[in-house]
């Protein structure tokens, strides 16, 4: 049995022109959000043994708030491939972690991310912005492609549900 969450990065900053998209920081929402999801992690006691991330500053950027208050202390292994990646794209990614891990978080981006969370969960779900889905997988390893047959949404939070009215925009 492994366990993967899926994550969309935090909000992100558009108000600098000419900045490529890769480059964008996060903005305050997105400062405000992360911090909220790894709370919820922390606090429902989930645990996780490496952070597949896309290599975009917004992503770099949602991990490191993640770690500094969920307190996860997860190998990082950054992949430019999850940049913009397809439902497709981001399960190959899966196939290349080691099976000695048994929770995974890959932190990326939509559409790619909001497809393959519907897929597995069976049911339309909404990935904005800092969105979190938690699915227990019947697999004993990584190379096993996931199937809504073998996965099991666990738990799914949006920051617009754990934050104050006042802190969501």
């Amino acid at each position: 049995m492994k366990t993967v969450m899926f994550m969309r990065h935090a909000k992100s900053d558009w108000k600098q022109p000419g900045m490529a998209d890769h480059d964008r920081p996060l903005n305050a929402r997105g400062r405000r959000a992360a911090p909220a999801i790894a709370c919820q992690l922390r606090d429902s006691e989930q645990s996780v043994d490496v952070i597949l991330a896309s290599t975009a500053e917004r992503v770099r950027q949602t991990v490191e708030l993640l770690q500094q208050h969920w307190g996860a202390q997860a190998e990082v292994v950054s992949s430019k491939d999850l940049y913009l990646a397809t439902a497709e794209q981001l399960l190959r990614e899966l196939h290349t972690l080691h099976d000695s891990w048994e929770r995974a978080l890959v932190v990326a981006h939509n559409p790619g991310m909001v497809s393959l969370v519907s897929h597995l969960a069976g049911q339309n779900l909404e990935m904005p912005t800092a969105a979190v889905a938690i699915f227990e997988c019947d697999i004993d390893s990584w190379t096993t492609t996931l199937t809504p047959q073998l996965c099991r949404l666990q738990a799914y939070w949006k920051p617009r549900d754990l934050l104050p009215a006042a802190e969501r925009d």
